[in-house]
């Protein structure tokens, strides 16, 4: 089992257990908002729902990025997982339009039953925020570990959720003292919430999808102009996702070098470029003579 697929199945194993987890606390904010009639709990529970929402996407986006390449798709399956984040930002935008739609009828019922809220809400509401607490430290923890984009981008949208779940308590805490009002804004602030991190995913995935540029042109340049032979590049460009990042660039030799020996240093830039980003999958390189006179770094043999 090669690099790849060894990290791609320990993310999944984090997101089976981060999945059910979420699942989890959503089921109980949604359970326990429906019986005592809070729309911002139960809104809150719909947010930790989106957490469970992205490891489903997580996963079947992973899944489908382990496929190898083929003759319809030679570059391979990574965007898949794109595809389906791209789908979780769209579901979390109609999520929010749905807990704010019920805000807003709820304004226009006057006389609709005050929420019954009693000491278990604040035990549901205490007892799932320590498990976010502790699914998005551990999600964050593997993250980093496993150099995943996805398993940081998930962290931090739970990390929201703790900001959200604290906010509710302290909006719950109101309304039993009498402040009803506060039950609909609390629920507006969740809405607005779940919205933004829906314009976020949206707004990262788009990028990878338009082929935007995924390293820097000029950390690029610098790791080439370390490789012996090498007098310059430019027409940098790079594409694909962050565990599967192409590169193409043209480079300027030494103009005396032979097929053989120019072959062996476009190859040695290749291969730098490979270990200075290890995300790198593949790289494509036009090799050019340089101008007579230019300086170029020493080759091995030049050494002797």
């Amino acid at each position: 089992m090669d690099r790849s697929n060894k990290r791609d199945r320990a993310v999944r194993r984090v997101l089976w257990l981060t999945l059910l987890l979420n699942i989890g606390v959503a089921a109980a904010k949604i359970a326990y908002g429906i019986a005592a009639g809070s729309l911002a709990i139960r809104a809150d529970g719909f947010h930790s729902l989106t957490d469970a929402v992205n490891n489903v996407g997580g996963l079947l986006g992973v899944f489908l990025s382990m496929r190898p390449p083929d003759p319809s798709h030679p570059y391979g399956h990574r965007k898949y997982e794109i595809v389906a984040a791209t789908a979780v930002g769209l579901s979390l935008l109609l999520m929010a339009y749905d807990v704010a739609a019920n805000a807003w009828r709820r304004l226009g019922e006057p006389d609709a039953p005050i929420p019954h809220i009693g000491g278990m809400a604040f035990v549901v509401l205490g007892l799932t925020l320590l498990v976010n607490i502790f699914v998005a430290a551990y999600e964050r923890n593997r993250g980093r570990a496993l150099e995943s984009p996805f398993l940081l981008a998930d962290a931090a949208h739970t990390r929201s959720d703790v900001l959200v779940t604290m906010g509710v308590i302290v909006a719950t805490a109101l309304v039993q003292a009498g402040y009803v009002v506060l039950d609909l804004a609390a629920a507006a602030v969740v809405a607005a919430f779940i919205a933004w991190a829906g314009i976020g995913v949206l707004r990262v995935n788009l990028r990878y999808l338009s082929d935007a540029a995924t390293l820097n042109d000029e950390d690029v340049e610098r790791v080439v102009l370390e490789v012996p032979g090498v007098a310059s590049t430019h027409k940098i460009r790079t594409r694909g996702t962050p565990n599967a990042v192409y590169v193409d660039l043209h480079i300027q030799i030494a103009p005396h070098l032979d097929v053989v020996r120019a072959h062996r240093v476009t190859h040695w830039v290749i291969d730098a470029i490979k270990q200075a980003f290890p995300n790198v999958a593949d790289v494509v390189v036009h090799t050019e003579p340089a101008a007579p006179g230019v300086r170029y770094k020493e080759l091995p043999w030049e050494k002797e």
